[in-house]
């Protein structure tokens, strides 16, 4: 499991969250939004690029 740096403005060191974190906080708003967006059992749903956008949403890192 991948884990993954990332910086709020209010906070001054980075935080940390897994991809299991991830998943938990972002899932079912994004997978909502893309059933609206491309319609229910399109093959771009997945628990990856669900993954992959928030990292690009949130500029994070994946910690060495």
């Amino acid at each position: 499991m991948k884990t993954y740096c990332y910086w709020e403005y209010t906070e001054p060191n980075p935080l940390e969250i897994t991809e299991e974190g991830i998943l938990d906080f972002y899932w079912i708003t994004w997978k909502t939004l893309m059933e609206k967006k491309f319609g229910p059992d399109h093959p771009l749903i997945t628990k990856e690029n669900c993954i992959d956008d928030w990292v690009v949403v949130n500029w994070a890192i994946e910690k060495p």
